[in-house]
């Protein structure tokens, strides 16, 4: 026996669904096989389950339309996301109506079968952090701790909104870097593609007319052939391809568990660039601690999610040892400080907040002022890195500059001689 199930076709269009390939028995013990559409296995599962077919296997079929990687959702979708569930909730709007609504408003195919499934989901009975846990590598690390501890304290719109805000901060922040680094490598790469012309294009041609005069050439201008040979020659070719398939691999391997530990471990003793690193963990874990004590979550229990939200693997290391330490009665403040990481700004600020009962207050103004503190960090790097581009480019300029210039002095001197 055979049967299809389709979704409806609103659903079907809106949702971009997989088709799954089942075979499954019904309740008299009949095998049955077909197709359904549906936004993941486990909703598949369930729409067979309502029909009252008991599924003994099920596959995806993806055929021409298989990708390789999937979609990613970008982060400003989320937030917005976030910005309308708050108010939809705020407007007292049924979740599953608001889910329904931002479904068929989504423009990222994938976020919009996200939506399809998680309407599933809760209009059968779960709750919405519960549903998007199968979903953790498209929502940040802090976003389903903030929605269980919202979900338990009864207040989902203001967890939806301090998510957004959140979220708003960190997209800003990326456009701020972003905007300040691309004057600085659109000089650096021009700066780079014209150096290579001049060694595989012009320098031969020069080295062509000297040799013409069989003059004897000053010492940069042969440094300048020299190199320009070493680069044409099968052994620079050679060189370049090592160098490329270098990166490539320290690429691969950075993003490995252990060589994200040790770049973290690197851009932390960074001069200029270790201030960055430090205001911006700082920054991320303060906000969140705080989101989190301020939604109604333990300390030991939030603290693993702040730490992760730091972006940075020695950040995680260290705290994890400060649960340790609250377990063991020694409060907060002490075991912060014995991680050797944060400003002692923070840990002052963490020592008040013990005292007075105000946690969360003391950690959302400190991240109010690593926030202020890290822009002025971020200003003072990229105020850095573009007078060091324009060094660059003018000392190779001016070293190409000087070769030629010497080399011509010099033939034009023998001549007149």
């Amino acid at each position: 026996m055979t049967a299809v199930d389709e979704l409806p076709e609103e659903l079907e269009v809106a949702s971009g669904g997989s088709r799954f390939r089942y075979t499954a028995e019904t309740l008299d013990g009949e095998s049955v096989t077909g197709e359904i559409r549906a936004w993941s296995a486990t909703s598949a599962r369930n729409r067979l389950a309502v029909q009252g077919l008991r599924v003994t296997r099920l596959r995806e079929r993806k055929g021409l339309r298989m990708e390789v990687t999937k979609q990613r959702v970008p982060l400003v979708e989320i937030m917005h996301f976030c910005r309308q569930m708050a108010t939809f909730l705020r407007a007292g709007v049924p979740l599953t109506e608001a889910l329904d609504e931002l479904r068929l408003d989504a423009r990222n195919q994938r976020f919009r079968g996200l939506l399809g499934e998680l309407l599933e989901q809760v209009a059968a009975g779960r709750s919405l952090a519960d549903a998007l846990a199968a979903h953790e590598d498209v929502f940040p690390s802090y976003f389903l701790a903030i929605l269980r501890s919202s979900e338990l304290t009864g207040r989902m719109d203001e967890a939806f909104e301090q998510l957004q805000a959140y979220i708003e901060r960190d997209l800003d922040l990326r456009r701020q870097v972003r905007k300040a680094m691309i004057y600085p490598l659109i000089l650096l790469g021009l700066s780079l593609a014209v150096c290579l012309i001049i060694v595989v294009f012009a320098i031969p041609r020069f080295a062509t007319f000297f040799a013409d005069f069989g003059a004897e050439l000053p010492l940069p201008t042969r440094m300048l052939m020299a190199v320009a040979d070493f680069v044409q020659s099968p052994a620079g070719l050679a060189t370049g391809l090592v160098l490329v398939l270098a990166a490539v691999a320290t690429a691969i391997w950075s993003r490995t568990p252990r060589g994200r530990y040790v770049v973290d471990g690197l851009l932390l003793r960074m001069p200029i660039v270790s201030n960055v690193v430090v205001y911006s963990s700082t920054e991320r874990f303060t906000r969140v601690l705080g989101a989190l004590l301020e939604a109604g979550a333990p300390l030991p229990d939030a603290l693993p999610t702040a730490a992760e939200c730091s972006n940075n693997l020695v950040f995680q290391e260290r705290i994890g040892a400060v649960a340790d330490g609250i377990l063991a009665g020694e409060g907060f403040a002490d075991p912060l400080a014995r991680t050797e990481l944060f400003p002692r700004t923070v840990i002052q600020m963490v020592r008040v907040g013990e005292r007075t009962g105000a946690l969360s207050d003391q950690l959302e103004k400190a991240a109010g002022f690593y926030e202020s503190e890290l822009t002025y960090a971020v200003d003072k790097l990229t105020a850095w890195f573009e007078p060091l581009t324009i060094i660059f480019i003018g000392v190779v300029v001016g070293f190409v500059a000087l070769a030629m210039v010497s080399a011509m002095y010099g033939i034009y001197n023998q001549v007149q001689m």
